[in-house]
């Protein structure tokens, strides 16, 4: 592909990054209270709202971070926002003492009864993730403090020292949680969906992408060698050499069959490259044939040649499965292409014109041109959801501006960089 073509697109993406995304966000966002309001309708309209979840607050922290250290003239205006979301996470989240981290709070910061589950490692993969871009960002030493807490939590309460890896919740006791608690009313999966008992991609894809993060700041022994070993889990016991990895686990690793997540295995692929150069300063060929063979199988199986964009999920090796296209995987798509196509053996053309036929959908039909921000959920064919399916939201606990902005931030730095060099 003529890759003088990427330097234009690169100035697109960073408009539509500040436009469409930070700034229908931000200052917005940022409640004089503490942290971040998360729930806004179509039009940005603040709705009312009774809770604030871990997961949020930690991604639009790490939002901040992100941008800061991208410099530029709003450089500090995001370390002000990264910073507020570090104090709201230490005062609010973490527990001071022992670095538990609180799943939910009500909109007084008090937490949430969350019947058996007491805290959830997915959570404190994100506050850890978010408080070590702050420290970065920053330079502060408070939010390291506190992530070096949340990590030490993490390694009493929920590593499986026996098979490795993590137990995805615990109880009131600070137990690992690994059955359907014996109540009436209680789901059967936690709070991220994950049958009690099964260990997720999800949960570890997420330990993987915080350590690393940390590991940048912090070249603690012991947490190199838990990055190395969620790494070893991604790539071998959750990895099926087709090309694809397994959502749910047994506690040995046993895989549970189940569907494919596109949107994960290809944010696996730029994170698993992250990891490696984290670890080592480059990319070990194993980790670049893993990631390689992700992006292949989500293209092969997980963009709709017919429409453009990637659907949600499908059967592995097969037909898909939910064919609605969702707002995360589409930026994970974008990113992940564009970074994979870096490796020395991957098929970099390929992956680009893909990945510049991915910014095309997400440009013409995942935006809303009318009212900015991203669609949170979209038919096939790029016509908007049934406004009833209340998928217009623009923001909610689980869709904030994390996926959307390191997708445009890092392809845009991924274009210019090839289309100078061309």
């Amino acid at each position: 592909m003529n890759r003088t073509e990427l330097g234009p697109l690169a100035d697109e993406i960073e408009l539509s990054l500040w436009r469409d995304l930070l700034d229908p966000w931000f200052p917005a966002c940022v409640d004089s209270m503490g942290g971040f309001w998360q729930v806004y309708d179509a039009r940005w309209m603040r709705k009312p709202s009774t809770s604030r979840g871990v997961v949020f607050q930690s991604r639009m922290t790490w939002v901040g971070a992100a941008v800061a250290m991208q410099g530029g003239d709003r450089a500090e205006e995001f370390a002000q926002v990264a910073r507020h979301g570090a104090e709201y996470l230490e005062r609010v989240f973490v527990e001071p003492e022992t670095g538990a981290v609180t799943w939910m709070v009500d909109i007084s910061d008090k937490p949430r009864p969350e019947g058996s589950q007491k805290g959830h490692t997915y959570g404190g993969a994100f506050t850890l993730y978010a408080l070590a871009a702050a420290h970065r960002a920053l330079g502060d030493a408070a939010p390291l403090e506190a992530a070096k807490k949340v990590f030490g939590w993490l390694e009493k309460c929920v590593h499986d020292s026996s098979n490795g890896g993590y137990f995805e919740c615990c109880d009131v006791s600070g137990a690992p949680l690994l059955k359907a608690p014996d109540r009436r009313g209680e789901k059967l999966g936690d709070d991220i969906g994950t049958p009690y008992g099964q260990k997720s991609q999800n949960t570890h894809l997420h330990l993987m992408e915080a350590f690393a993060e940390l590991a940048k700041s912090w070249r603690d022994p012991l947490l190199l060698e838990r990055l190395a070993e969620v790494k070893e889990i991604l790539e071998d016991k959750l990895y099926d050499p087709a090309g694809w990895l397994h959502i749910y686990a047994k506690p040995d690793w046993t895989p549970v069959p189940d569907r494919v997540s596109y949107g994960h295995d290809i944010e696996a692929a730029h994170l698993l490259i992250d990891a490696a150069e984290t670890l080592t300063g480059s990319v070990d060929p194993k980790t670049a044939q893993r990631a390689i063979s992700l992006a292949d199988n989500t293209l092969l199986y997980g963009m709709d040649l017919e429409f453009g964009g990637f659907y949600t999920n499908g059967t592995a090796g097969g037909r898909p499965l939910l064919r609605a296209k969702g707002w995360w995987t589409q930026a994970e798509a974008l990113y992940g292409l564009t970074r994979t196509s870096l490796l020395p053996d991957a098929p970099t053309d390929d992956y680009l014109e893909a990945a510049v036929a991915t910014w095309k959908w997400i440009k013409e039909h995942q935006i809303d041109s009318e009212n900015r921000g991203w669609f949170e959920m979209i038919q096939q064919d790029g016509s908007p959801a049934d406004p009833a399916d209340h998928k217009d939201r623009k923001g909610h606990m689980w869709k904030a501006a994390y996926h959307e902005a390191r997708a445009l931030m890092e392809t845009a730095k991924i274009f210019r960089a090839l289309s100078v060099e061309e």
